[in-house]
């Protein structure tokens, strides 16, 4: 049987990508890799070094250097390497990573900032480079670095990492539900790693918390932060989105005796009435939708269970004992290239 869980993926190093989608005259630049790879630094560095002699005008030779000197701790010796190649025809988006990277380890964040955006100027479309930015100003200023990374997801709605973050920002805030939702779309989007795992348990916790369950007819959710809205507006505006979620979970939860894994997956496919009834014409959204994209091929329910399983690892691997067809079914149809979330800049989330 097909089995399908979250795991760690073995690392491999964004350089050897490189290394394996060009031609290089010297040849030696793979094992130079590798030798960086393993933290042999030093033999790495040096190999490349002769490469620069053959292959003069190719970055990826000293963009390597840096590479290694920064692993060693060497901020200096790498900016002074990046900088000296900022004329190279050739750089792209990582360059101006790497070198921001670098002035931010050496405890200049100032410097950092002002490269990733020079980089930003040339790849306006780098989600990578608003990540790295967003990253400096998560500790002082967490509201700006939200901002910055929704601009990263509106740029690069498909570059996972800006999801991930902007995600953890709201979960600790007592605004949950884009955290919520930018956490989810972030699971689909990376699907088999440490971060997964992490995201999977800290969403399926959240709801938890949120979600109080009295009894059968009573219940409170709490995902939405405080916020007035003018009663007299409510005809000529749509009520915001958190109030109408909120609303739709309360509905969903009607019936169910408290949050177990088991109750929670059937409160999510009653909320998916909810969404499709009196959400999706004000607020569609692209989650909900590839939810209902689920739903129609009956592996909605499997779908729960699985995205929540970190959450609780004991009741998920009962259940999928239990359901092995249905669960099978939903293997083969979410790892199906043409099933993935498919999100573009024209159906893309943004938190109201």
């Amino acid at each position: 049987m097909t089995r399908i869980f979250f795991f760690i993926l073995t690392v491999i190093s964004f350089q050897t990508f490189i290394a394996q989608k060009k031609t290089f005259k010297c040849e030696k630049v793979y094992d130079a890799v590798k030798l960086i790879d393993q933290s042999k630094f030093d033999e790495g560095i040096a190999i490349l070094q002769e490469c620069e002699k053959i292959d003069p005008s190719e970055y990826t030779y000293p963009y390597e250097i840096a590479y290694a000197l920064l692993q060693k701790k060497d901020y200096k010796n790498a900016i002074s390497q990046l900088e000296k190649i900022k004329s190279y025809p050739t750089i792209q988006a990582d360059y101006y990573q790497l070198l921001g990277n670098s002035y931010d380890y050496d405890n200049n964040p100032e410097k950092a900032i002002a490269t990733y955006d020079e980089g930003l100027k040339k790849f306006p479309n780098s989600g990578r480079l608003y990540l790295e930015k967003g990253v400096i100003y998560e500790y002082d200023q967490p509201e700006e670095a939200i901002k910055i990374y929704e601009k990263g997801i509106k740029v690069d709605p498909t570059y996972p990492s800006n999801y991930y973050r902007v995600s953890n920002l709201y979960l600790k805030s007592n605004n949950k539900l884009p955290g919520l939702i930018y956490g989810e779309i972030f699971v689909n989007l990376e699907r088999t790693t440490k971060r997964t795992q992490e995201m999977s348990e800290k969403l399926y916790q959240t709801y938890k918390d949120a979600i109080d369950i009295k009894d059968e007819k009573s219940n409170t959710i709490s995902l939405c932060k405080v916020i007035s809205v003018d009663v007299n507006s409510i005809n000529k505006n749509k009520v915001p989105f958190c109030i109408m979620f909120e609303a739709g979970m309360m509905l969903s939860t009607l019936g169910q005796k408290e949050f177990t894994f088991e109750s929670f997956a059937k409160i999510r496919s009653n909320f998916l009435k909810e969404y499709s009834a009196r959400l999706k014409k004000d607020h569609p959204n692209v989650l909900l939708d590839y939810f209902r994209k689920m739903e129609d091929h009956q592996v909605f329910n499997a779908y729960n269970h699985y995205v929540f399983q970190i959450g609780d690892e004991n009741a998920f691997t009962k259940w999928q004992e239990s359901n092995q067809a249905e669960y099978q079914k939903f293997v083969e149809w979410y790892t199906a290239d043409e099933n993935d979330l498919k999100i573009d800049k024209t159906n893309l989330y943004i938190a109201e």
